[in-house]
């Protein structure tokens, strides 16, 4: 089974179509979105190719293999024309790890579940992390528009482990392995 894991679209349609290309192209089983798909928030200067309207459409045509988490920028009208649900937060069991999603504007790397899983997924910073710490992995796949850490970056996950890449170029950038 392949994931690809975003965060952070904001809204962008040349970004956000980027990626699910990727996904299409490397027929990626489910696609996790972190939070933020269709809005750039009042602290951010929209990115290129802001196109909210054109977002909605280009993630509910692969409606089907998407899970999502509710970021700090979504409203109650996002969940009424996204053909999919967009949830708290999720649990996941793959790979016989178990892993916990959320956007990261409540629960982050600075404040964990008192059960973080074996690996632990966030956005919100627009900066990419991937790292174990004690037992638990902990991954941010940045901003998929609005980088903070100068890298357009997403991640994947199989049964090998998880790798982060930049969007742009699709070069490896790291990979922790299960």
């Amino acid at each position: 089974m392949l994931f690809y894991i975003g965060s952070d679209i904001h809204g962008s349609l040349k970004y956000g179509k980027m990626f699910i290309d990727k996904a299409i192209e490397n027929k990626a089983d489910r696609i996790i979105l972190l939070g933020d798909m269709y809005y750039n928030g009042a602290r951010n200067v929209p990115p290129e190719g802001y196109s909210p309207r054109d977002v909605v459409l280009l993630l509910n045509a692969v409606a089907d293999r998407i899970l999502a988490v509710k970021g700090n920028c979504e409203s109650e009208v996002d969940s009424m024309v996204s053909d999919f649900m967009i949830n708290d937060s999720l649990a996941l069991f793959a790979f016989d790890k178990a892993m916990i999603f959320v956007h990261g504007h409540h629960l982050s790397f600075a404040n964990l579940p008192k059960n973080p899983g074996d690996v632990f997924f966030q956005g919100h910073t627009h900066v990419s992390v991937l790292k174990k710490e004690g037992k638990t992995i902990l991954a941010n796949p940045g901003s998929i528009s609005l980088p903070k850490d100068g890298r357009h970056s997403y991640m994947t996950m199989d049964e090998k482990g998880i790798r982060l890449l930049d969007l742009l170029d699709d070069c490896l950038v790291s990979f922790l392995p299960f």
